[in-house]
């Protein structure tokens, strides 16, 4: 779902998660603040709430796998970050495919690009999870990376 556009992809997931009992909310972002998104039980019902802070299309899919992560059935949530940051990592890129897309330590666009395709993802998720875990700058590749625009 990360390669569709956002006009396509978020009224598909508003209806799957609501399906599982999810509540999908796209808030405004909060002036000065580094929220991207939080979750909460609200009575029968799992609330997610991501806001439009920064227009990244990795950030996007992390921050929602992120918060998806915090869900543990039956319980409701859990505040755990790491075990949600873990999971979503692995939704997004599986751990052994990453790693052996990084041991080539080949991290040019044109084999970013490949990996991406491989992988069924936009070349931005790649490229923020190099950055994130040092493997290339923060100022490399950003060309490869998608904006979006979502109206809270």
């Amino acid at each position: 779902m990360t390669t569709i556009d956002p006009v396509d992809f978020c009224p598909k997931l508003i209806d799957m998660l609501a399906n599982c009992g999810i509540a999908l909310v796209f808030l405004p972002h909060i002036g000065c603040s580094f929220v991207h998104g939080a979750t909460f039980c609200d009575k029968n019902k799992i609330v997610v709430d991501l806001t439009v802070r920064g227009k990244d299309a990795d950030k996007f899919w992390f921050s929602l796998f992120h918060e998806l992560g915090h869900i543990n059935q039956p319980n409701g949530t859990t505040e755990e970050d790491e075990v949600a940051d873990n999971f979503a990592k692995e939704v997004l890129i599986p751990t052994a495919e990453f790693n052996a897309f990084t041991s080539k330590n080949d991290f040019t666009k044109a084999f970013i690009i490949t990996f991406a395709q491989k992988q069924n993802i936009l070349c931005g998720i790649i490229v923020g999870c190099l950055q994130k875990e040092g493997f290339i700058n923060y100022n490399c590749c950003n060309d490869l990376k998608t904006k979006y625009s979502f109206s809270a």
